[in-house]
């Protein structure tokens, strides 16, 4: 998961802030790419931009590396 209570609340307080950044910056740059091609459907491209930005994100943040032995 994103959080656990393992963490300090700083450390929860930056994944949050680093994960909102980044849904930020997909939705921007996924609404300037799409709304060049459907100019006329500007919710539609923005509803879908922001959707797929929260599950990239989400996406790279869940991932957890595996340890080497």
């Amino acid at each position: 998961m994103l959080l656990n209570d393992s963490m300090s609340p700083l450390d929860k307080a930056m994944k949050i802030a680093g994960f909102s950044g980044m849904v930020v910056s997909i939705t921007v740059a996924l609404y300037l790419i799409f709304s060049a091609s459907a100019p006329e459907a500007k919710t539609a491209v923005l509803v879908f931009s922001l959707g797929a930005a929260v599950a990239l994100s989400y996406l790279s943040f869940a991932i957890k590396s595996k340890s080497r032995k």
